[in-house]
């Protein structure tokens, strides 16, 4: 028992600690970046994310998880909600709303420190500040969690992640052509497979996790490759295969039964200032995997439990499953 209550008060204090350290870093954006005009702009009250260059934002999946779970934070408290999405790129050249208007008009936007809240709300498990929020004033909100299970006991509601996407995005015209593109060539009945392998293909730099030696490299491409034909055999359908690895992908690419998706593989976090048609892939991927039949994410532990295709299965709702290896 006294165990238990030491690990619980230690990871209180690192939350305290983390709180705090986010609370600085909200007074240094806002005072950094934000006017001290006394002629105030009148705005009316908003829920934004943002994701700029001000701040990291991580991965795809997570900047989704931040956009929903703000969304419906705003359901929740009846305001409006905006999503501003310029870095590396504009979200809009990939997403326009479907159901719901969630672009930006500048004009809406307050850039005045008395009439705004920063919230810097990354690795907040419980979002604690976000749900005891009380405050007139625009918020503008660096989200990357998902909070839709923390709400719906919270505040009794059935939110489901799916829909809630669905209510914000459809594709643009670009990304709907690729879409149907890659649709017409594997056909309406597979299944998604998703290795996220980080560095240790030496394919790119991701933070700092380090590639492994030559020898390695080869024996975890065939330990993948193999579970890859299991799963294969198994379903008897297409496989639709994505990976953060283009060394990865050009193995399996021919393989009979086997679909990859063309482009440069990017981690939005890592990288800046490439082309629309690079972050397109990360969409293709995505969306692709979303109308699967069931997604697996296969991996070794040395390979990262990614995500992006569990969120790709919640939007239709899909089945999703993890295989170790």
């Amino acid at each position: 028992m006294t165990l238990i209550w030491g690990a619980k008060m230690k990871n209180s204090f690192k939350e305290l600690e983390k709180v705090i350290i986010h609370r600085i870093k909200e007074q240094i954006l806002l005072y950094k970046f934000y006017g001290f005009s006394f002629r105030r702009k009148r705005t009316k009250k908003l829920f934004v994310s943002i994701f700029d260059d001000r701040r990291n934002s991580f991965g795809l999946t997570d900047r989704f998880k931040g956009i929903i779970s703000l969304y419906a934070y705003s359901k929740i408290r009846n305001t409006d909600y905006k999503c501003h999405f310029t870095s590396p790129f504009n979200l809009s050249k990939f997403f326009i709303p479907n159901k719901y208007n969630w672009l930006l008009n500048k004009e809406e936007l307050s850039s005045s420190v008395h009439d705004v809240r920063i919230l810097i709300l990354h690795g907040e498990p419980e979002g604690k500040r976000l749900i005891n929020l009380n405050s007139s004033r625009q918020i503008h909100a660096y989200i990357n969690r998902d909070y839709l299970p923390i709400f719906n006991k919270k505040f009794g509601t059935n939110f489901v992640w799916g829909e809630l996407f669905k209510e914000l995005f459809k594709p643009t015209q670009n990304l709907k052509e690729q879409l149907d593109y890659y649709l017409n060539k594997i056909g309406p009945h597979y299944i998604g497979c998703v290795f996220r392998f980080q560095s240790l293909l030496g394919d790119f730099k991701e933070y700092n996790f380090e590639a492994l030696v030559e020898l390695e490299k080869q024996s975890l491409i065939n330990k993948c490759v193999d579970a890859l034909i299991t799963l294969k055999n198994e379903s008897k359908k297409p496989v639709l295969v994505t990976s953060d690895s283009s060394t990865f992908l050009s193995v399996v690419s021919s393989m009979d039964g086997i679909f990859t998706m063309e482009g440069k593989v990017v981690h939005l976090d890592c990288v800046n200032e490439e082309s629309d048609e690079v972050y397109m892939k990360s969409f293709v991927d995505f969306m692709m995997l979303s109308k699967a039949e069931k997604i697996y994410s296969v991996g070794t532990d040395k390979m990262y439990p990614t995500e992006f295709p569990l969120y790709a299965a919640k939007i239709n709702n899909i089945p999703f499953e993890r295989i170790l290896i």
